[in-house]
């Protein structure tokens, strides 16, 4: 019988083996179906951990390559968005809302001083009283010979204060500390320095006006920028990931397949909404400091929050860690996350669907149907951005801390959520602008009247504050409908 173990010849079996003398030596010519396994199993890991760190070399390069493209496209848009912002929480009151924010003031700053006030004027009568009675014969501000020495009679044009005149109660808004309050927002002459005038003529203005602002310059276009890109990378690997593993834990469809050509759309579409339901609030904080650091101010003495990191430890600090996602964010946040989704995924469908249009048959009809479905998207989807956004700025501190102070002018008192906001909106800011508007210098025609400012389109509406930016949304839906209808239009051409 043939032995797979090959002896020296001559003498004892691996006589010179220092190894063991009775253990067998492999020649190489070695045929043995287990060692043959074992050197193929070796050298397949090796194989397979070089391709592992290629692999993860190759990986990590396109995913510093893809963070950099990310960062750049983001801080091409970060100015317009900064610009939309500032638009959007900015508080421009009308006559009847410039009424309510001075009744505001008057709940608590107001009575404090007509308090004061009185208790001042009680003071002044009981002086005043003593002050008399003392003038009278033998008093000691008489003229009483006695008395001469030391002080003299007082004079009969003494003014005396009168604490029912008009003048005596003629001041200005205080708060609790004695420094004066500004509740006209259109007052210039108690305007901070670092914070912009009333901007009504789009987010263009607001970029200008941003950018000439001593305080604030070009860098303030950029605020947020690194939280930005920091919450769009996360939100790329956690929502389709999640997306994916609800797919296959339902066993539904692969979720790259488009879902026009899905039969049953419903439970891709829920999964879809689901994902980004969950990673958007998951990620909510980054989007509640990317919003504060663009509407704080860029003045160092002034500023709340001076980084990402920073601005989380105060809002844990003082207004407690369920203030990242909870509180009054929390119901504008779910439903912002599942509108957004939800619209984008169901527009295709329609146009597929309802209305029958195919992209190949009628590439421009088509584009046409999708820029009215995205112009409805926007009118859906705007007042929930801008509601958000005011929520989100308010600061409920449960420790006091630094005041937040903000580049434009906002709403002070704070909103208790999300009908409120939109009713207060409506309410205080919508329908025809406050006659005290601020007046400027090139604010005046050529008859020396005051201008009316430019405003846009639907500028007068009662829900006018809920579209602000609408005009620069929809310009730009316009100008990708006509990209896309150019290009289909020359690929039609090019295949005749």
């Amino acid at each position: 019988m043939a032995s797979g173990f090959n002896f020296p010849s001559g003498g004892t079996p691996n006589a010179n083996n220092t190894t063991g003398p009775l253990r067998p030596f492999f020649g190489a010519t070695l045929d043995s179906p287990l060692q043959s396994y074992y050197q193929n199993t070796v050298q397949l890991e090796h194989e397979l951990a070089t391709q592992r760190d290629v692999s993860a070399q190759a990986a990590t390069k396109e995913l510093l390559n893809y963070g950099l493209i990310k960062y750049i496209t983001l801080a091409i848009a970060a100015p317009f968005e900064a610009g939309h912002t500032l638009f959007q929480v900015q508080y421009l009151p009308n006559d009847t809302g410039l009424k309510k924010k001075e009744d505001d003031h008057i709940d608590t700053a107001e009575q404090e001083r007509r308090d004061e006030e009185f208790r001042r004027a009680q003071e002044d009568a009981e002086d005043e009283e003593f002050f008399s009675s003392g003038s009278r014969p033998g008093g000691y501000y008489s003229s009483d010979p006695r008395n001469a020495d030391h002080f003299p009679a007082p004079r009969s044009n003494v003014n005396k204060l009168d604490p029912s005149s008009s003048v005596f109660k003629d001041s200005k808004e205080v708060d609790q500390s004695g420094y004066l309050v500004r509740t006209d927002v259109y007052d210039d002459d108690m305007r901070p320095t670092f914070q912009l005038g009333p901007q009504e003529e789009g987010t263009w203005q607001v970029l200008k006006e941003l950018v000439k602002l001593p305080t604030e310059g070009w860098f303030s276009l950029w605020k947020g920028q690194f939280t930005n890109w920091t919450y769009e990378i996360l939100h790329l690997f956690a929502q389709p990931t999640l997306e994916a593993t609800l797919n296959d834990t339902f066993n539904l469809y692969d979720d790259t397949i488009p879902l026009v050509h899905l039969d049953r759309v419903g439970p891709n579409i829920a999964t879809i909404v689901a994902s980004h339901v969950v990673v958007g609030v998951l990620l909510s904080p980054l989007e509640l400091v990317r919003t504060r650091l663009v509407v704080q101010t860029r003045d160092p003495k002034q500023r709340k929050y001076t980084g990402m990191l920073n601005c989380i430890s105060t809002i844990i600090s003082e207004e407690g860690f369920t203030a990242l996602w909870g509180g009054v964010n929390l119901a504008p946040t779910i439903l912002y996350h599942t509108l957004t989704p939800l619209i984008t995924n169901l527009i295709p469908l329609v146009i597929d669907r309802v209305f029958n249009i195919s992209a190949d048959d009628s590439p421009v009809l088509y584009s046409l149907a999708e820029l009215g479905l995205d112009t409805l998207d926007l009118l859906i989807r705007l007042p929930v951005e801008t509601v958000r956004k005011r929520l989100q700025i308010q600061i409920q501190a449960k420790i006091p801390g630094k005041r937040y102070e903000t580049v434009v002018e906002t709403r002070k008192r704070p909103y208790a959520g999300m009908i409120d906001c939109v009713r207060k909106i409506i309410q205080e800011e919508g329908g025809a602008p406050s006659r005290r508007r601020t007046r400027k210098r090139n604010d005046d025609d050529e008859d020396g009247e005051p201008k009316e400012p430019k405003k846009p389109w639907y500028g007068y509406w009662r829900v006018r504050r809920l579209y602000t930016g609408l005009g620069i949304h929809l310009t730009t839906n316009l100008a990708l409908f006509a990209v896309s209808a150019v290009t289909k239009l020359q690929d039609d051409s090019d295949d005749w």
